[in-house]
């Protein structure tokens, strides 16, 4: 093994178990020094092998080391053997070790107590949420906190350039309805332009996929709604589906306003937002089982169960109305 020659095998350089003078504190005959989670006995093996699966999970470098310096001390214009890997100077080693020890509990303590766990048993390491990712947080969550802190250009700037880096690996949920999601998020808050913003990069990303443009439709009623009332949306609605995007309108746009009118107690609005989307759609289950239980949430049973029973009338092999009408007519 050459020490300073510039090559080394990338475990061993990730560990520093070179040992090279008082800097390599980590290593010492017999075992490891400062090691808090895991036990000070382990195998030089066992410790490349749980340094490795942490590199791995989180998407780190191994070649020459440099992914090591996410948490232990040192520097790429020093050798190795020179960096401090026992030091606790850098916080995300802290991090590391309460994340190694959820792990631990995790796969112990929690999983340990499940009667079966699949063969090989299900265990969670690094990547079951970080993925090749220093960050585990989702996608949406992601953008979201860089809206929050530069605006939607800042936002669209950093969904590029994930999607640069990550497309087609697991890091991220880069499917159609994820920036949809976001979008929604946008126009809940009132924030109107950078919702349609957002819609507009994903039918950019996804020119061709149904899913991105009935983001823009959903807005364009939601503001609608917003600004004019639901007369004014549901004249829209008639005007969209008529027009060049009318085939990527789906019973779900409409049933997702008509619920969300009926959790503000505008159920007035609701029921007719149901029943426009009833009419559209005459042979979509959808809508009908939305009037149906409409008329729960107001205490009518009779109604529903008349709903249920007109649609078995004319779809008879219809198993998940039969069943809602089994329940509906035994109390369940």
């Amino acid at each position: 093994m050459h020490a300073r020659g510039g090559w080394m095998s990338a475990a061993a350089l990730m560990l520093g178990t070179f040992v090279a003078g008082p800097a390599t504190a980590q290593t010492r005959p017999g075992g490891f020094t400062n090691l808090q989670v895991l036990p000070d006995t382990i195998s030089r093996s066992a410790l490349i092998a749980v340094m490795l699966d942490n590199l791995r999970g989180l998407g780190l470098r191994q070649r020459q080391s440099q992914g090591c310096l996410h948490c232990h001390v040192g520097d790429m214009e020093r050798p190795v053997e020179e960096w401090d890997f026992a030091a606790d100077d850098k916080p995300a080693k802290g991090k590391a070790r309460v994340m190694m020890a959820m792990v631990q509990a995790i796969n112990t303590q929690h999983l340990g107590s499940l009667e079966t766990r699949g063969t090989p048993p299900v265990r969670v390491n690094c990547a079951t949420c970080h993925a090749g990712r220093i960050d585990p947080r989702p996608l949406r969550d992601v953008l979201r906190q860089a809206y929050t802190l530069g605006g939607v250009d800042s936002m669209t700037a950093r969904y590029r350039r994930l999607y640069t880096d990550y497309f087609g690996s697991a890091a991220y949920d880069f499917r159609v309805g994820v920036l949809g999601g976001l979008a929604l998020d946008l126009a809940a808050d009132g924030a109107w332009g950078d919702a349609e913003a957002v819609a507009r990069l994903e039918i950019e990303t996804f020119p061709e996929e149904p899913g991105a443009r009935r983001t823009l439709v959903t807005l364009t009623l939601r503001q609608t709604l917003s600004n004019a009332g639901v007369d004014s949306m549901l004249t829209m609605f008639a005007r969209l589906r008529s027009g060049p995007d009318g085939s990527v309108i789906t019973p779900g746009v409409l049933d997702a306003i008509a619920w969300m009118l009926f959790r503000q107690d505008r159920r007035e609005a609701a029921v007719s937002v149901m029943g426009t989307n009833r009419a559209a759609f005459p042979d979509q289950y959808v809508p009908a089982e939305s009037l149906a239980f409409a008329a729960l949430e107001d205490g009518d049973e009779q109604a529903a169960i008349r709903m249920f029973e007109d649609w078995l009338a004319r779809h008879p092999g219809h198993d998940h109305a039969r069943w809602q009408l089994i329940n509906l007519r035994t109390g369940r």
